[in-house]
C-alpha cells in the first residue's frame, strides 16, 4: 500500500508489500488439516486475479441465495426451520454456483460469500442456528450445509472462469458459544470446539463485550462479541492453527479475504495474517468514527467503510443534510489508501436502505449512482438490486439480523435496479477514473453535493453531482483546477447520454458548469464519447395525493394491502402544500388494483369506505375525518 504524501504510515517490521501478492507461503503447522480441503485441480480456470482497486463485489449468504441440493438441508439438530428467518433455509454452493450467470451479469467483478466452515448447529440458548457462519465448531472442515469441499472448489472454478473473483469470509476471532460466561469448564465435556481448539486456555475469559464507549482497546479484543468464545491470537497454537487452516482454504483459489470482528483481534495479527495469506484483506470495523477505523488500514490492504455507510445511507435515503458527506471525505487522508475502503449501503447487519428510504427506488438509484463511482470498493448485498427492503423492518440494534436475510426468492434480470446496477458496472469497468481516479470534492450544500475522480498521470477523469432533494436544483459549478477539461468541451451523462452539459468560461478556477439534478438524481459526466449510449428505464411511479389539512404539528400517513402499504402500519406522506400530503412508490405493479385509507398521526382513520388505486397512477383522494 502506498499512503498520501501528507500521511506517514508506521507498520508492523513484519509488514511486506504485495507486489503482484507473490508472498511466500508459511510452512505448514501441526494442526494444519489440508485433507478436509479439496486442492484446486490442474485444469482449474485461472483466476481473475487478487482483489484490487476498481473491483465491484457482490456480497452472498448463502444458505438465504439458491437451493441447489435439498439433501444438505435438514441434519437433524433442529436447525432447520424455513419459516424462521433465524434458522437455516437450504441455500448451498450448488445453488450459489447455478445463479452465477446471474451474479456475472450484474457486472459485479467479485464474490463474497458466507464463512466455509463447520458450524455447531444452534447458538447456546437455540433460539438461532448458524445458516450465517458465524459459529464455528471446526475451522477446517467444510459446513456440511453448504455441501462438501468438491462442490466449493467446483463454485470456486466456475466463478474464475466467468471471471468473477472469489471472496473468503474468515471468522479468526471467535468460535461458536461453548463457555458460558467467564467459564474455564466445558459443560458437558463434549460441548466444545473440534481439535485442537478444544482447549479453553486457547480463550480469554473477560465476558462478554458492553461496547457502552467505556471498554479499552484491550477489553475489545478480549471480551466475547455476542458471547461467542473469543480465542487468543497471541498463543502460538490458536496462531498456527488459524493461519495454517485459512491458509489451505485460501488456496483452492480465493482472491481475497474479509475478516470478521477485526476490530475486536490485535492489529499486528492482522498483518501477519494478510501476510501468510498471500491475498488482500479487508476487515469489519463496525464503527461510523473515520480516527478509529482508518488505524486498521495500517494492517491490511482495504477496510469495510462503516463511516461512508451512516453518511451516505442518512443523507441518501433520509435526505439529510449533504455537507455532511463533505465532511466525512475531508477525513480521507487519514487512510492509507481510500480507493481500498469497501463501500456498501446494505449489508447483513443493518437494516435495509429501502427501509430508510421508504421504498422510495429513486433515492436507491442515487444512492447506487454515487456508490459505485464515488471512492472506494463498492459491496452490493444479495437482494439489492432486486429491491429488497427487508419487510420495511427498521430495528438494527444492536445488529439487525432477521428481515435484512430474507431469502432470495426472484432473479429478474430486467428488475429496475439490476439495470440500473448493470449500467453502473459498465461505466465503472469503463472509466479508469471511477477505478482509481483520486476523488475531490467540486461542490457541497445542504442539498447537492458533487465531486471529481481524476486519474493524474492521464488527466482521465468524471464528475458526479448528487441531489437528495424532491425538486428540480441548479447549480453552477466551477472545475477543480486540477482537471484538463477545457472551455467548450462537451460532457456526457453516463447514466442518460440525451442529457449533456458544455464547459463554460467563468468561476473561481476559469471553467465552470451549469447542471440541473432532478428529484433524488446522481449524474456522472465525462468527456468524449461514451462507452455506449444509455437512456433510463422509465419509472412505473404511483402517486397517491391526499388533500387534507391535517393542522399544525400534524401528519398523514397511509395504509392498504399492496406493499409497501399494510394495514398495521402507515407510510408517512410527504407535505407539499397546506392541504395536499404526497406518497410515491415502485413497487405496485402498473395497472394493479389496491385498497388504501389515509389516517392522521397514523392513529385517527378517515371515515367512509377503502379508496382503490391503480398501480402506475396519480390519485387523487379527498377524505374526511
Amino acid at each position: 500500500m502506498v499512503p498520501f504524501p501528507s500521511r506517514t504510515v508506521i507498520r508492523p517490521a513484519t509488514r511486506r508489500t504485495f507486489a503482484g501478492y507473490a508472498v511466500a507461503a508459511l510452512v505448514l503447522g501441526l494442526f494444519a488439516a489440508p485433507s478436509a480441503v479439496a486442492p484446486a485441480a490442474a485444469t482449474s480456470p485461472t483466476s481473475p486475479g487478487p482483489l484490487a482497486e476498481g473491483d465491484v463485489i457482490y456480497q452472498v449468504l448463502v444458505d438465504r441465495f439458491s437451493d441447489g441440493d435439498s439433501t444438505n438441508n435438514d441434519l437433524g439438530d433442529g436447525e432447520y426451520d424455513p419459516s424462521d428467518l433465524g434458522f437455516y433455509h437450504g441455500g448451498d454452493w450448488a445453488g450459489l454456483t447455478a445463479k452465477l450467470d446471474y451474479i456475472a451479469d450484474l457486472g459485479v467483478t467479485a464474490i463474497w460469500i458466507s464463512p466455509v466452515s463447520d458450524q455447531q448447529p444452534l447458538s447456546r440458548d437455540g433460539l438461532e442456528a448458524s445458516y450465517h457462519g458465524y459459529f464455528t465448531r471446526d475451522f477446517a472442515t467444510p459446513n456440511e450445509h453448504f455441501g462438501d469441499a468438491a462442490e466449493l472448489q467446483t463454485l470456486i472454478d466456475t466463478a474464475h472462469g466467468l471471471g468473477l473473483k472469489m471472496i473468503l469470509d474468515v471468522v479468526p476471532n471467535h468460535t461458536a458459544d461453548y463457555l458460558a460466561g467467564t467459564s474455564t469448564t466445558y459443560t458437558p465435556s463434549t460441548y466444545k470446539p473440534a481439535s485442537p481448539l478444544d482447549n479453553s486456555s486457547y480463550f480469554h475469559h473477560a465476558g462478554d463485550c458492553l461496547f457502552n464507549g467505556t471498554e479499552t482497546q484491550t477489553q475489545i479484543e478480549n471480551c466475547d462479541l455476542g458471547g461467542l468464545d473469543d480465542l487468543d491470537q497471541s498463543n502460538a497454537t490458536v496462531s498456527s492453527y488459524l493461519i495454517d487452516t485459512y491458509k489451505d482454504w485460501v488456496d483452492m483459489g480465493f482472491d481475497g479475504i474479509r475478516v470478521d470482528a477485526a476490530r475486536s483481534i490485535p492489529k499486528p495479527w492482522l498483518a501477519d495474517f494478510e501476510d501468510a495469506m498471500g491475498v488482500p484483506t479487508f476487515g469489519e470495523v463496525f464503527v461510523g468514527d473515520a480516527d478509529y477505523v482508518s488505524e486498521y488500514q495500517d494492517y491490511e490492504w482495504g477496510v469495510l467503510d462503516f463511516p461512508y455507510f451512516f453518511s451516505v445511507r442518512s443523507a441518501f435515503a433520509a435526505d439529510t443534510d449533504m455537507n455532511a458527506v463533505g465532511d466525512l471525505f475531508d477525513q480521507d487522508v487519514k487512510y492509507a489508501n481510500p480507493n481500498r475502503l469497501e463501500t456498501f449501503l446494505d449489508n447483513h447487519d443493518r437494516a435495509r436502505f429501502l427501509t430508510w428510504a421508504d421504498d422510495n427506488y429513486q433515492r436507491l438509484r442515487s444512492a447506487l449512482t454515487f456508490q459505485l463511482t464515488s471512492r472506494g470498493v463498492p459491496v452490493i448485498y444479495y437482494g439489492t438490486e432486486q429491491a429488497d427492503d427487508g419487510n420495511g423492518n427498521p430495528y438494527e440494534v444492536p445488529i439487525a439480523n432477521k428481515d435484512n436475510r430474507k431469502d432470495m426468492t426472484s432473479w429478474d434480470q430486467n428488475a429496475p435496479i439490476y439495470r440500473h446496477i448493470q449500467r453502473l458496472t459498465t461505466i465503472k469497468a469503463a472509466y479508469p477514473a471511477l477505478q482509481t481516479g483520486t476523488q475531490r470534492e467540486m461542490w457541497s450544500d445542504t442539498n447537492v453535493y458533487g465531486f471529481s475522480r481524476r486519474v493524474d498521470t492521464t488527466g482521465a477523469e468524471t464528475i458526479t453531482l448528487s441531489s437528495n432533494s424532491w425538486t428540480t436544483q441548479t447549480r453552477t459549478i466551477p472545475l477543480r483546477a486540477e482537471s484538463s477539461i477545457t472551455v467548450g468541451t462537451v460532457l456526457t451523462n453516463l447514466m442518460n447520454t440525451s442529457d449533456t452539459v458544455t464547459v463554460t468560461s467563468g468561476g473561481a478556477t476559469g471553467k465552470q458548469i451549469v447542471v440541473s439534478l432532478g428529484e433524488h438524481e446522481t449524474k456522472v459526466y465525462a468527456p468524449g464519447t461514451p462507452v455506449s449510449s444509455y437512456s433510463p428505464d422509465a419509472r412505473n411511479t404511483t402517486k397517491i395525493r391526499v388533500h387534507y389539512n391535517a393542522g399544525l404539528g400534524h401528519t398523514v400517513a397511509i395504509r392498504g394491502d399492496a406493499y409497501p402499504f399494510t394495514w398495521t402500519d402507515g407510510r408517512g406522506a410527504r407535505n407539499v402544500a397546506p392541504d395536499v400530503w404526497e406518497f410515491e412508490v415502485e413497487r405496485i405493479p402498473d395497472g394493479q388494483s389496491f385498497q388504501f385509507k389515509a389516517l392522521i398521526d397514523d392513529l385517527t382513520w378517515s371515515t367512509g369506505s377503502n379508496f382503490t388505486g391503480t398501480g402506475g397512477d396519480v390519485i387523487d383522494v379527498y377524505p374526511t375525518f
